[in-house]
C-alpha cells in the first residue's frame, strides 16, 4: 500500500526540509491511547508493572469518607448524589476511586483494585471546544501506590504543562474497541489520544453532527496507526498528522485546511472504528504495505492486488463509504 510520492517525503523528512502548515494538522499521542499504560495507563509503583487499568468503578465512590450515589458521567463531567445534594463539577475535587485493573500476561489474568483520588477540578480550556459544546473539566488524579506508601500522579504533563484527565463514559479494552458499560467509565489523560481525540471536537455525547459516538472511536485508530483495528498501533509519539472528517452540516469539525497537503504529507487512510478502510502509505516507513496486508488480511489487500489501495478521500469514500475520517502523514524514518 505505498505509492511513488512517497518517495518525495521521504526524501523532505531526510533532509529535514519539510515544514507543516497551520491547517488541522495535530501532534498526537502515538502508542499511547490513554496518556496513562492501558491503552497506555502507566500504573506507578513496583507492585503493579504490567497491570492495566480497566476503568474506574462507578460505584464505591466517596468523598470526605461518605459514600457518593448514582455515580455517572455526563456531557464531559462527573456527577454523583451525596444525600439530598447532587455534586459536579468543582464540588467532586477530593472524591476517592477504586479503579479496575489486570495483569495480562499472568496465566489466567490477575485483577485487582487501585485507589485513586481527585485533587483538582477545573473547567476546560476553551481553546479544546470547537463544536462550543462547554461544560467539561479537567480532573488532576493522583493513584495510592502501596509499595511506597503515597499518592503518586496518576499523567504525566500534558502540552499545557497540566497533569490531567477527562472522564468518558465507557472503557477501551486491549483491541483498542470501546466499549459501554454499566460499571466503569474511563478517566483518560490530555496525553492520549482518547483525551485527545475529545479535545479535536469529537466529543461522544454531542448531537447535531451524526454519531460522534463512532467518530470518537474512529478518532482513536486514526490517532494510533491502529490500522488493522486490532489495538496495536503504527506509530511513535510526537508523530504529526493532518486530519480531517466528512461529518454534516454544521461540519465538519476539523477540515483539511487547504487545498493542497501540508509541504511534505500525503494522503495516508481513510478510517472507520475498525480501523484504517484503505490505504496509502504506511506512517513509518518500517511498517511495510504488504506486511501491514498480512496482518489483517480480512481488512487490506498486499499492493499490486488493488482493493484497499487509495490515494484521495474519493477514492476511499468509493471503496466504503462508511469511512469519515482521513488524514495525510509524512513517510517518516527511523534514523
Amino acid at each position: 500500500m505505498t505509492n511513488v510520492s512517497i518517495c518525495w517525503a521521504t526524501l523532505c523528512m531526510a533532509l529535514g526540509a519539510c515544514e507543516v502548515v497551520e491547517t488541522s494538522t495535530a501532534e498526537q499521542a502515538g502508542t499511547e491511547l490513554q496518556g496513562m499504560e492501558l491503552q497506555g495507563m502507566e500504573l506507578q509503583g513496583m507492585e503493579l508493572q504490567g497491570m492495566e487499568l480497566q476503568g474506574m468503578h462507578l460505584g464505591d465512590a466517596t468523598l470526605s469518607g461518605d459514600a457518593l450515589a448514582h455515580l455517572r458521567v455526563e456531557r464531559g463531567e462527573v456527577v454523583a448524589e451525596r444525600g439530598p445534594v447532587t455534586l459536579r463539577g468543582t464540588a467532586l475535587a477530593g472524591v476517592h476511586f477504586q479503579a479496575e485493573v489486570r495483569n495480562r500476561q499472568g496465566t489466567p489474568p490477575a485483577t485487582a483494585v487501585v485507589e485513586y483520588r481527585v485533587t483538582a477540578v477545573v473547567p476546560e480550556l476553551s481553546q479544546y471546544d470547537p463544536t462550543h459544546t462547554g461544560s467539561t473539566f479537567l480532573y488532576t488524579l493522583e493513584q495510592w501506590v502501596a509499595g511506597t506508601a503515597s499518592w503518586q500522579p496518576a499523567c504525566p504533563a500534558d502540552a499545557d504543562g497540566r497533569s490531567v484527565a477527562i472522564p468518558l463514559s465507557a472503557v477501551w479494552d486491549e483491541h483498542g474497541d470501546r466499549i459501554e458499560s454499566s460499571s466503569l467509565f474511563t478517566f483518560a489523560c490530555t496525553t492520549g489520544v482518547i483525551a485527545k481525540c475529545y479535545r479535536w471536537g469529537y466529543r461522544p455525547w454531542v448531537t447535531g453532527y451524526g454519531d460522534l459516538t463512532a467518530m470518537h472511536w474512529t478518532c482513536t485508530r486514526l490517532a494510533r496507526a491502529d490500522y488493522c483495528g486490532l489495538g496495536v498501533p503504527h506509530t511513535r509519539n510526537g508523530t504529526k498528522i493532518n486530519v480531517w472528517d466528512k461529518l454534516p452540516a454544521p461540519g465538519p469539525i476539523q477540515r483539511h485546511g487547504g487545498i493542497l497537503p501540508p509541504a511534505g504529507m500525503i494522503f495516508e487512510a481513510g478510517w472507520n472504528t475498525g480501523g484504517a478502510v484503505c490505504l496509502s502509505h504506511a506512517r513509518w516507513l518500517q511498517d511495510d504495505g504488504a506486511a501491514l496486508a498480512a496482518l489483517c488480511p480480512n481488512r487490506l489487500i498486499p499492493p499490486g492486488l488493488g482493493g484497499t489501495v487509495c490515494n484521495t478521500t474519493a477514492a476511499v469514500l468509493g471503496y466504503d463509504s462508511s469511512a469519515q475520517m482521513f488524514n495525510e502523514a509524512y513517510t517518516n524514518l527511523d534514523l
